[in-house]
């Protein structure tokens, strides 16, 4: 009984001692170029979107500064 915990937990110790980082000297590998996918589309609306909600808060940023100019 005692040989099998010993073992179980031997086992255990090696495995997360092998989920460690290596010491590489090498430098990492540069990604992958990207590829085209069937949700570029639906992202690139997501983008525009953006695009114009950033578009609509600096009229209205505009638009307060003017009001305040306005009242003094």
């Amino acid at each position: 009984m005692r040989a099998m915990r010993a073992l179980s937990l031997l086992a255990a110790a090696l495995t997360v001692a092998s989920c460690g980082e290596t010491d590489s000297t090498e430098p990492p590998a540069e990604p992958a170029a990207r590829r085209e996918t069937v949700f570029d589309p639906l992202t690139s609306t997501i983008d525009r979107a953006q695009g114009v909600q950033q578009t609509v808060d600096d009229q209205a940023a505009e638009q307060r500064r003017r009001i305040e100019e306005a009242t003094r």
